[in-house]
């Protein structure tokens, strides 16, 4: 039957069935889903069955995959490869295991941020797990002229753990040793960013790193990106996938912003999650557009 897309009943989003990726992602694959992705933010491909191999090759389609700066936390033989969850013995620590349950944007807090993330589904409860995304350009959208006017040339300021958090989230996965914490400077990024393939403009980072904006005090910058930060998590933004094993869940890093939800360390096969966690930067070799 070939390749299928099913838009999901929700803001935005869309499933693809009937490809298998360790065979079927020729070059001409690549560049429909590729489009797919820019279209429809988020991608979920099903029923997949990949060697750690093979899903690294994969994620080397849509950039270069960035092992994530806890390096302790990395999969051994295997850098760019993150493994996440509640079944590891680390996870036993609750600010381990819950380190992701905050909005934020993957690598907001480097030069060079992430510009797609893909989730692949080893182990998925019967309950809970799920993964919350928002689509931050609808959220620019929906603002008023006057906001869109006062945002359109702020630059705001972002670190590694240095972004405020709401009571129903946790604080940054924590820094272990120095060597981490020197790769992880202050820097900058425009409040309202283009995306380098479609020119869309969206909120970029106003939730997990960003802690200032530029030119304005600590009071008003942070009262503003709060502000930001709570339109962009309205229910008419936000989609909720709960996994299936075999799911590979990818997502316009640019263009939206993510969060996990509480779960508990594991007893069981039944509420046992493991997903396996590539981002990457730049952009898949179909497109010749350079991230700015």
């Amino acid at each position: 039957m070939g390749m299928r897309v099913k838009e999901f009943d929700a803001p935005f989003g869309a499933e693809v069935l009937g490809i298998d990726v360790a065979n079927d992602v020729t070059d001409q694959v690549m560049g429909q889903l590729s489009s797919l992705l820019y279209q429809h933010r988020l991608l979920v491909l099903r029923a997949q069955h990949l060697s750690p191999e093979e899903y690294l090759a994969f994620g080397r389609r849509w950039g270069k995959p960035h092992p994530h700066v806890l390096d302790h936390a990395r999969m051994k033989g295997f850098p760019e490869i993150l493994p996440i969850g509640n079944v590891t013995e680390r996870a036993r620590e609750d600010a381990v295991r819950n380190g992701a349950v905050q909005w934020h944007t993957d690598q907001s807090y480097e030069k060079e941020p992430a510009s797609a993330t893909m989730l692949y589904s080893i182990k998925a409860p019967h309950e809970g797990g799920e993964t919350q995304i928002t689509d931050q350009v609808a959220a620019y959208n929906e603002l008023n002229s006057d906001m869109k006017g006062k945002i359109s040339n702020l630059i705001v300021l972002h670190q590694y753990g240095a972004g405020r958090v709401r009571a129903d989230e946790y604080p940054a996965s924590p820094i272990k040793t120095k060597k981490q914490k020197d790769q992880l400077p202050v820097v900058r990024h425009p409040l309202v960013r283009r995306h380098p393939v479609t020119g869309h403009a969206a909120l970029y980072g106003v939730s997990g790193t960003s802690f200032g904006i530029e030119g304005m005090d600590d009071i008003e910058g942070a009262s503003l990106l709060s502000a930001l930060k709570e339109h962009a998590l309205e229910e008419r933004f936000i989609y909720r996938h709960k996994y299936s094993v075999g799911d590979i869940a990818l997502w316009d890093t640019l263009s939206t912003m993510h969060s996990a939800t509480p779960i508990h360390f594991a007893l069981g096969e039944t509420d046992s999650r493991l997903l396996y966690r590539i981002s990457v930067k730049g952009l898949p070799y179909i497109h010749h557009s350079n991230l700015q």
